[in-house]
């Protein structure tokens, strides 16, 4: 569960960014971010019953039948046409645009459940909804065709490891590496990010977002995956290896600030050095989140969310914190039982920030949790104990004056909302306001 604010903040953070490239010698990059609800991408296709022709449609769907008027290639939809999809007989969705491989693919317009529309670019079946500048920018590099532990998945049975990059013709300043969150795909990343990406490349920043959406822990294999993307992009693109900053959404955000630790720890293991971190709502203490897991499994045995969160550290920590403590610690970014902070102690000399969605009445309201089980508890404490020990630039970032779970404000909130970033961000470094 990450937060979902909205485009103003991410225009907001990347000029600011822009500037800290200007002024500093180190890149210091802290930003709050933009992101949707993460989506799977798994589905199946149906016959239209006239001509045979197969059109996609996603896992979360009821259409039981399709018509297709366009061309078609290998009995798939391919190329410009029309499609409706229907439920128990009735109309209920359409789609007018460009599709391949029975997917909406180029430009197009679908609409679904009434009165919902999404209208831009597609890539295979994913809204794509980067500027057409960015979609000619936008460059896939496979770096494996296998994926043996299922590290990427919903990727409509593509077995290949990539990283999608959007990288500034000249004058790259720095490189901001997007992790995704569990399931969701790396064009739902730069969909949701879309005005960050944009900005990012007026700003000679380069973007990357690698094809890694499983594993709560970071394995070798995941470490290894990673050292390729970054060292094939590096090289590729010949970007500054000594100006990266990582991050991620939930899942990634974990991954993303354990690999900043080792990258400290064990300078040797790691493709790159990152020079800042941040993390969007995801979990610190991975012992305590698996007690959450829990504690949500007993309460409602049918939720998914607790049986794959049980089940995914069971299998890579070698079983339940009981039985496996120092592997949930090794794991772990921060450990709240441990007075050294576990790995976060590598983390002392570097600019951290999380973001967490720290509403109380809300959840208790509307999803029936209390404090226990939000990432906040974990979140607040790992950036105390970094305080404590002297990193004056970690910082836990509630969303400022938006209300979690929406992602709309008015002028009045926005400008109020810019004020409260440019405060809690760097007010030494930032000279406000920006526009």
């Amino acid at each position: 569960m990450y937060i979902a604010l909205s485009n103003y903040i991410q225009n907001f953070i990347v000029k600011s960014i822009h500037q800290l490239f200007a002024s500093i010698p180190l890149l210091l990059v802290f930003f709050a971010i933009s992101s949707l609800k993460a989506q799977e991408t798994a589905g199946n296709y149906i016959a239209d019953k006239k001509t045979g022709t197969k059109v996609w449609f996603k896992h979360n769907f009821e259409e039981d039948s399709v018509t297709w008027t366009g061309p078609s290639k290998a009995g798939l939809a391919e190329g410009f046409g029309s499609m409706v999809g229907f439920t128990n007989g009735k109309v209920s969705s359409g789609y007018i645009g460009f599709m391949s491989e029975g997917k909406p693919h180029g430009n197009g317009s679908f609409w679904f459940w009434g009165d919902r529309k999404l209208e831009g670019n597609f890539c295979f079946g994913e809204p794509l909804f980067l500027e057409n500048n960015l979609i000619k920018k936008l460059e896939k590099n496979i770096v494996s065709e296998t994926d043996s532990f299922s590290t990427y998945v919903g990727d409509n049975a593509r077995t290949h490891l990539y990283y999608h990059a959007i990288i500034p013709e000249k004058n790259i300043r720095g490189v901001v590496v997007l992790m995704p969150s569990t399931w969701e795909s790396t064009e739902h990343v730069l969909s949701s990010m879309s005005a960050f990406c944009a900005l990012a490349y007026q700003n000679q920043l380069a973007v990357i977002v690698p094809s890694i959406n499983q594993r709560l822990t970071l394995t070798d294999y995941s470490i290894t995956l990673m050292n390729t993307m970054f060292s094939h992009a590096i090289k590729h693109y010949k970007l500054p290896k000594d100006k990266f900053i990582i991050g991620g959404f939930s899942m990634g955000g974990i991954l993303s600030m354990r690999y900043t630790e080792l990258s400290v720890q064990k300078p040797d293991a790691c493709s790159i050095h990152p020079i800042a971190v941040f993390n969007c709502d995801g979990p610190c203490d991975l012992a305590n989140i698996y007690n959450n897991f829990k504690k949500k499994y007993n309460k409602n045995p049918g939720q998914s969310e607790p049986i794959y969160g049980m089940k995914e550290l069971e299998t890579y920590c070698g079983g339940s914190p009981d039985s496996a403590a120092a592997q949930y610690a090794y794991f772990s970014p921060f450990t709240q039982s441990d007075p050294k902070g576990g790995n976060a102690q590598f983390l002392v000399n570097l600019p951290v920030r999380i973001y967490g969605d720290v509403d109380p009445v809300w959840w208790m309201k509307n999803r029936h949790v209390d404090m226990y089980d939000l990432n906040a508890l974990d979140q607040t404490a790992m950036i105390q104990f970094l305080n404590d020990n002297g990193n004056t630039k970690a910082e836990f970032i509630p969303p400022p004056q938006i209300t979690p779970h929406t992602q709309h404000t008015s002028k009045k909130e926005k400008r109020k909302g810019n004020s409260l970033v440019l405060i809690v961000i760097a007010p030494s470094i930032f000279k406000p306001p920006l526009s």
